[in-house]
């Protein structure tokens, strides 16, 4: 398209050394124009300069040898990011290998990510475990039994090494997690958790509080008591819930929940991250929770067909109907858009993240229920199971589960 003759290209980009000039901060707030990838590049440039200053213009990679078993794995990266470094030292990029193993370089490093994250994960048999899993939502959330500051704390750095290496990882927590990465920054854009933020992680407490807000009746106080929970330092013992104060009572439990709760594993988290990252200032200045998850995690991953196929359970069909009508289903399940088949995915899970393993392990359960073109596809979203009638042609199998999932909503989905 041709430019209105009074119209200016901006200069901000013509220039002949990077320099993070206001002008430039400036320009990459502009979501609709800087994708989220060309400010991943900004922010590793940006961090890379200060490694530069730090270091006298030289950057020696820091090497971690590590073993494949995850206990072992754990223990060696705690080792490494513990006293055995600085902090200068540990804001080197990796440079990783395998114990017996000579491969190396950047595929290395990207494997290396995936399986030292999950050996947090996953925890050992009587050990606790750092996170629990929200079955759900897909994510996980901190275990505030978990007393492992060190354990946090290597997460932390794990996560800001891997922007860092430019490598992505799999989005397995809520949103919420990167709003408190933000706040710990002193970022302008980092907002207080609410209740969209609790509902990723226990949608029950989140529904019961919006109830609270919700109710009229005067006997709010008999209806809901103190709400059973610590109050912290935000309320004082004394008071009562009262429609005056219930919103009060309501931020200070989502206040409550998402720091004096767990701020013994959060708080080393965030030092962890910070240690990593905290010293970029277009980290700290123009990024909001959206735009860090995505440098963190890339962008959403496509819904793969064949992938859930793979580990489906099939209930209550014959063996005709499972070589003859069922490859319908999955031929009109692949013939969605994009965006339809996220849909389809919230509406038998109520959530749109891929597990940690892959597609493959979301765990459907495609049911047989009943027969008759005036049925509808349903799901129960605990059990991941697609109650499926049997339709008489494929053009109506995919015009009623297109209808199905039209209006579905998983509560609290980013």
């Amino acid at each position: 398209n041709s430019l209105h003759p009074s119209a200016k290209v901006p200069s901000v980009l013509d220039v002949k050394e990077f320099e993070i000039t206001n002008d430039f901060c400036s320009f990459l707030t502009h979501s609709n124009l800087v994708p989220v990838s060309f400010r991943r590049v900004c922010l590793l440039c940006d961090v890379w300069e200060q490694m530069q200053s730090e270091q006298n213009g030289r950057i020696v990679p820091l090497q971690i040898e590590v073993p494949r078993e995850p206990r072992a794995l754990k223990n060696a990266i705690m080792d490494r990011f513990g006293t055995c470094c600085g902090e200068v030292e540990l804001r080197q990029p990796l440079r990783v290998c395998f114990k017996g193993e000579e491969a190396g370089g950047p595929g290395v490093t990207r494997e290396f990510f995936q399986v030292a994250l999950r050996s947090f994960l996953d925890g050992d048999d009587g050990e606790s475990k750092l996170f629990r899993y929200q079955e759900q939502s897909r994510t996980y959330w901190f275990d505030e039994r978990a007393d492992s500051p060190e354990a946090f704390r290597a997460y932390g750095i794990l996560l800001g090494q891997a922007v860092l290496n430019n490598t992505h990882v799999p989005n397995i927590f809520p949103r919420a997690l990167y709003e408190l990465l933000l706040e710990d920054l002193g970022s302008p854009f980092a907002k207080a958790p609410d209740l969209d933020d609790l509902s990723s992680i226990t949608s029950d407490i989140a529904r019961s509080l919006q109830q609270v807000l919700e109710y009229s009746e005067e006997d709010i106080k008999e209806k809901f008591g103190d709400l059973a929970w610590p109050r912290g330092s935000k309320l004082s013992p004394e008071l009562e819930l009262s429609h005056e104060n219930k919103a009060d009572f309501v931020q200070a439990y989502l206040d409550w929940f998402f720091h004096e709760r767990i701020s013994a594993q959060l708080n080393p988290l965030r030092e962890g991250f910070k240690t990593i990252l905290g010293g970029s200032t277009l980290l700290c200045t123009i990024v909001d929770a959206v735009q860090l998850e995505k440098i963190v995690c890339g962008g959403a991953d496509t819904v793969d067909v064949e992938s859930i196929k793979s580990g489906t359970d099939i209930e209550g069909w014959t063996d005709e109907e499972e070589s003859q009508y069922l490859p319908w289903f999955w031929e009109v399940l692949a013939s969605f858009s994009p965006a339809e088949k996220v849909q389809f995915v919230v509406f038998v899970t109520a959530s749109d993240r891929v597990p940690l393993r892959g597609w493959q392990a979301l765990g459907l359960i495609v049911q047989k229920n009943g027969v008759g073109d005036e049925r509808l596809p349903s799901a129960y979203t605990c059990f991941s199971q697609l109650l499926l009638p049997r339709f008489t042609s494929k053009e109506k199998l995919r015009e009623s589960l297109l209808l199905a999932i039209a209006n579905t909503e998983g509560f609290g989905l980013r």
